[in-house]
């Protein structure tokens, strides 16, 4: 019984840490992209947003 206590503490937080990861990896891009932002585009807080969607795209 205990062993699978243990297993489940462990699935769970190998995805928490995956989770983690994966959101700071995104916030990474997000920073990056912004940094090289097309100076013809629009300014402000649109503009990051704008640059969020064209990433979620791909």
């Amino acid at each position: 019984m205990q062993a699978r206590t243990n297993a489940g503490r462990r699935t769970r937080n190998t995805v928490v840490v995956a989770l983690i990861v994966a959101a700071v990896w995104a916030g990474t891009a997000a920073i990056r992209g912004a940094a090289h932002a097309d100076p013809d585009g629009p300014t402000g807080p649109v503009a990051h947003f704008s640059r969020a969607v064209e990433l979620i795209r791909g």
